[in-house]
């Protein structure tokens, strides 16, 4: 396979003086004329803050989910907070001219029906408000439904319990039950708030992983947490509460109807989620937020227009919908404002579904759950996946998004700790990469081998307290060192301060020093292997990722260990331990281990392996996310076949959900195969009306990591800072793609500038300083 040479014209270089913001083109607004076929899997989306709204007309009337991060309840799911049915009397939806458009520059749904009259839904960044707003040429009525499901308690079934931390179904594990909410109408709106005020899960959890003693001082989200909304009209007053069924799940819907006949309407639904003292406390908050919350868009709209001139890469902006290139920038586009809609969230956006999970029948017929759910789980966190959405936001300046999922690992490390001393008598973070956001195993993932109906293995006597029972997830501690750089590359790319995530950084460092030196002298009076003076870590018995088992020095976990100690010495603060410590550390560090494979070096998975068990490819991990491997390094050739001729993958590469063939194509300067990927992955959806709503691949619909996979993808073929100090740009971009950008790179800097094929013009570099380590494609 020959590799692309591009030969740069550098038409332009400006490294100073002003520049318009950049405004995303109309043609990137999601426009509809006409419903979709199924209901609420073909909704729109649309939010802010950390609010997710999915929108879509159906039978004349405007419905609506609503969802917010945060909103975990007793079983660790996060819920929806309920769906709103909008009805006119005259009905300008029922029928004639329609349209529905998302204006992505703008950041909000507006619905146009018959003599123009509109609906305008929008989501305040800065607050956690919906707003509805409606304009009519002629007077009209508005009823507004709130529709709960929730109206009662109800027990979950089967697979149900997956959308929280009961995990996969077992016959030996009690299925729970999602409590009811309380439901009323309130000072002439709908108040709804649902409380967390039992514990069964977590107490569960404890007496299962054997951590009742410490139960005091665990971090629990789910203790006392309240989330809910109020649904309040000057225009509006309460009506009568009815019944009804929606696709396979019943409700009570409490019933806003208007007081006369207007020409324009204005409702605020105002949502709030904490952990309070009290119910009273909690109501106090919400009450507060909607008295003082503006009804002005103009903040909201002057934050969607920043975050869109903070990063962007705009294909092909004038060819259309039919153009391959145009496809990747306008989903691309779509992608940033999904990621966005969270922005302010406390918690991460999640990789199976974010804020925009809808009915479950549509995506697994199977699963005629109620809107709540989703697979794997609202308060499980599996890492592999998960690191796919927070990757990008280095390359797109989006420092303040990663914060989130910064923080989850924060609030979790003390838990983490307590795991380490607790099962292992150590002082270091024992995390596991199907996690939840109490660092705590769900359910079924603990003991999945006896719990799996099929296999009914009961778990060992002699099996350690802590390690996961399962065939998938056992030995698999090393996910999280992704997070770990991810915070370290924050620093480096703008500063952003590592402090506050010390603990978390060095103490999951500490585990892989402690643990296997631990480990090595219960087998022999040796801590380390190798001659006296050049000794490194016996890291055993591992995982390199799900794939391989039993691992001994597993590549993905040494050539990361190198990479996160080399960037914690870059950085160079540190706590609990000093450099002269860290330095000893990455000493230790055993080197990627190599095999051949039909003639050829190749990297390997790991030293040795005892068997396979999933479809993951981590002897690529040291290409991405390690950077070992790769365009400007000297061993590229054998990241090239380790990808052609490694013979047990060849079969695992593909071009959905987690599936990094996109990233390791790009990164390795192979262009036309990477374009075609990532052409694949940006392509519009086919099972539902957004663009952007593909799935569930191995996870659940919207699959956000499928776009984070596909967006590393895309700024790897237009730019790579991982070898080095240079900023190689157009690496990997293909002659078809013409495009204006604007991204990220290492020591505060932007780059700007226009690429087509080799050819990058109008270069705008800040600082000045950095212009000099600017390369160009394969050279």
């Amino acid at each position: 396979m020959a590799l692309r040479t591009g030969l740069v014209s550098l038409l332009a270089l400006s490294l100073s003086g002003g520049v318009c913001a950049n405004v995303l083109p109309p043609s990137y607004d999601v426009v509809w004329e006409d419903s979709g076929k199924n209901q609420s899997a073909d909704s729109m989306p649309l939010g802010g803050g950390d609010i997710g709204v999915n929108t879509w007309r159906e039978n004349g009337t405007i419905l609506f989910y609503l969802a917010k991060s945060g909103a975990f309840d007793e079983n660790n799911a996060l819920l929806k907070f309920g769906r709103v049915r909008l009805s006119f009397d005259p009905n300008p939806f029922d029928g004639g001219s329609f349209e529905q458009r998302l204006l992505l520059n703008d950041g909000y749904v507006r619905y146009t029906g018959n003599d123009n009259t509109t609906v305008k839904l929008w989501v305040d960044v800065f607050n956690p408000v919906v707003h509805v707003e409606v304009e009519s040429p002629q007077e009209l009525s508005l009823d507004l439904a709130y529709e709960n499901w929730r109206y009662q308690d109800r027990g979950m079934v089967g697979e149900e319990r997956n959308q929280g931390s009961w995990g996969i179904y077992s016959s030996k594990v009690p299925n729970g039950t999602t409590y009811a909410d309380a439901i009323d109408f309130h000072k002439g709106g709908v108040l709804m708030s649902h409380r967390n005020s039992k514990l069964d899960l977590w107490n569960f959890q404890l007496e299962q992983q054997g951590l009742q003693d410490y139960d005091d001082r665990l971090y629990n989200p789910m203790r006392n947490n309240e989330f809910g909304l109020w649904v309040h009209s000057d225009d509006l007053e309460p009506g009568k509460i009815t019944d009804g069924h929606y696709i396979n799940t019943d409700y009570k819907a409490w019933n806003l109807v208007s007081k006369e006949a207007k020409t324009s309407f204005n409702v605020k639904i105002t949502m709030y989620q904490n952990q309070t003292a009290s119910h009273c406390k909690w109501l106090q908050t919400l009450e507060q937020i909607a008295e003082t919350s503006s009804n002005s868009q103009e903040d909201t709209i002057a934050w969607w227009h920043q975050y869109w001139d903070r990063s962007y890469i705009i294909i092909n902006e004038d060819e259309g919908p039919e153009d391959p290139g145009f496809q990747v920038g306008k989903n691309y586009q779509i992608w940033r404002y999904l990621m966005g809609c969270n922005a302010k969230g406390e918690w991460p956006t999640k990789f199976n579904g974010g804020l925009w999970t809808f009915d479950p029948v549509f995506v697994n017929k199977y699963r005629p759950y109620t809107p709540d759910h989703r697979r794997w789980g609202g308060g499980t966190f599996t890492a592999q996946n998960q690191r796919l959405l927070y990757w990008p936001l280095l390359r797109t300046g989006d420092f303040d998004l990663m914060k989130a999922q910064f923080d989850f690992y924060k609030r979790a490390t003390p838990n983490a700790l307590i795991r380490g001393q607790a099962y292992q008598g150590l002082d270091a973070a024992y995390f596991l990469e199907q996690g939840d956001n109490t660092a705590l195993s769900n359910v079924f993932e603990y003991n999945a081998q006896y719990y799996d109906d099929d296999a009914n293995v009961p778990r060992p006597k002699n099996f350690p307290d802590g390690e996961l029972w399962n065939v998938w997830l056992n030995h698999l501690q090393d996910t999280a060192n992704e997070f770990v750089d991810m915070i370290l590359q924050a620093n480096i790319y703008s500063g952003f301060d590592v402090t506050p995530y010390l603990e978390f950084i060095e103490l999951q460092l500490a585990w892989f020093d402690k643990y296997y030196q631990k480990l090595a002298l219960e087998r022999s009076p040796y801590p380390l292997s190798g001659m006296y003076g050049n000794e490194s870590l016996i890291i055993y018995p591992a995982s390199a990722a799900e794939t391989y088992k039993e691992s001994y020095n597993p590549s993905s976990t040494t050539s990361g260990l190198r990479k996160v100690l080399t960037d914690l010495l870059e950085v160079g603060k540190f706590e609990l331990e000093d450099e002269e410590y860290y330095r000893g550390y990455l000493a230790r560090v055993p080197e990627t281990p190599l095999r051949m494979q039909q003639g050829r070096w190749c990297i390997s998975p790991a030293l040795a392996y005892n068997r396979v068990q999933n479809s993951e490819i981590p002897q690529l991990y040291p290409v991405f996310p390690w950077g070992e491997y790769g365009l400007g390094k000297p061993n590229l050739t054998v990241a090239l076949d380790t990808y052609k001729f490694d013979t047990e993958t060849q079969g695992y590469h593909a071009n959905t959900g987690w599936k990094q063939d996109v990233i390791w194509l790009a990164r390795m300067g192979v262009t036309a195969n990477a374009t075609a990927l990532t052409e694949d992955r940006f392509s519009d959806s086919k099972v539902c009306k957004f663009p952007a709503f593909k799935g569930p691949h191995f996870d659940w619909t919207p699959d956000l990591n499928h776009y984070g996979a596909a967006a590393i993808g895309l700024h790897e073929q237009l730019i790579q800072t991982f070898a080095d100090e240079s900023i190689r740009l157009v690496p990997a971009w293909p002659d078809s793609w013409s495009a204006r950008f604007k991204v990220w790179a290492p020591r505060n800097t932007t780059v700007e500038g226009h690429a087509k094929g080799g050819t990058v013009s109008d270069l705008k570099i800040t600082p000045e300083s950095r212009a000099s380590d600017v390369i160009y494609g394969q050279d």
